[in-house]
């Protein structure tokens, strides 16, 4: 989503577009420059919010709140970044850029009025953090499903900014893995997952991928890594693709000598 575009998405969404503006939208979102899918993301947000039922924070109120935030960043000032780094490093790697970053400083206003009295404002942010995140995990996942190779390598890109502990976001690598059309996209999968091969979960779903894969650059890319990772309960697999009578000789070539690195 391009920044030139964010006040006519605005308008659209707040309904306020002239005929000529509307013009103007249509033909970027058939030209592919504007993505109703965030569009559509970026409009139920902001219902969600404006829905709320809250109360307006009183001006001591936030006085308060920025007393105690200024505190804080003093106690602290080379251990943690500020609340508006830390929201603004989540933020902006985020496909709604700005935007996002503007509905979310008014949810963490209406937050802060609504409950600060009763808990600290570091749960509030957490909560906050969350709700990007979930955010986060719905683009990346409209991502995948596009036809467009190039979108769902986008959102292969979205996911490497995510928490290699969030399943859902691991479980959507390894079904792009073991099932994406394209085998640059799954390659792209690979070396994401691949960051976290340590991790035992995902060792294991990487080798029992081997078996799923018929492109040969992927098995290339999956012997590779298994040799880096010296991974010896990945040789059976492999020796199932070389027994297969419909693997290329040139491709059983390669794998054997790859293999063979790993025993």
């Amino acid at each position: 989503m391009e920044e030139q575009h964010i006040a006519l998405i605005t308008d659209f969404i707040d309904g306020a577009l002239t005929e000529d503006a509307k013009l103007t939208f249509d033909k970027l979102v058939a030209e592919g420059q504007i993505d109703m899918v965030e569009v559509n993301a970026l409009a139920n947000l902001k219902s969600e919010v404006v829905n709320m039922n809250t109360p307006e924070p009183s001006a001591e109120l936030k006085v308060d709140f920025y007393k105690m935030l200024s505190a804080e960043q003093a106690k602290q000032p080379t251990i943690r970044p500020s609340i508006l780094d830390r929201l603004n490093e989540l933020v902006f790697g985020h496909m709604l850029g700005k935007m996002v970053f503007g509905i979310t400083l008014l949810v963490l206003g209406l937050v802060v009025g609504r409950n600060f009295m009763n808990n600290p404002y570091q749960s509030e942010i957490s909560n906050l953090n969350g709700q990007m995140i979930e955010m986060k995990e719905m683009m990346m996942m409209a991502m995948l499903e596009k036809e467009s190779v190039s979108d769902r390598l986008k959102g292969i890109q979205m996911s490497s900014e995510l928490s290699s502990t969030n399943q859902k976001v691991i479980e959507a690598l390894f079904l792009t893995l073991d099932n994406d059309k394209s085998a640059n996209v799954r390659i792209a999968a690979l070396n994401t997952l691949a960051q976290y091969a340590n991790d035992p979960q995902i060792r294991e779903g990487l080798i029992n991928s081997i078996s799923q894969q018929t492109s040969p650059l992927v098995q290339m890319a999956l012997a590779t890594l298994m040799v880096d990772l010296q991974e010896k309960k990945a040789v059976d697999e492999f020796n199932s693709i070389l027994n297969d009578e419909f693997t290329p000789e040139e491709v059983k070539t390669s794998l054997k000598e790859r293999i063979e690195k790993i025993m």
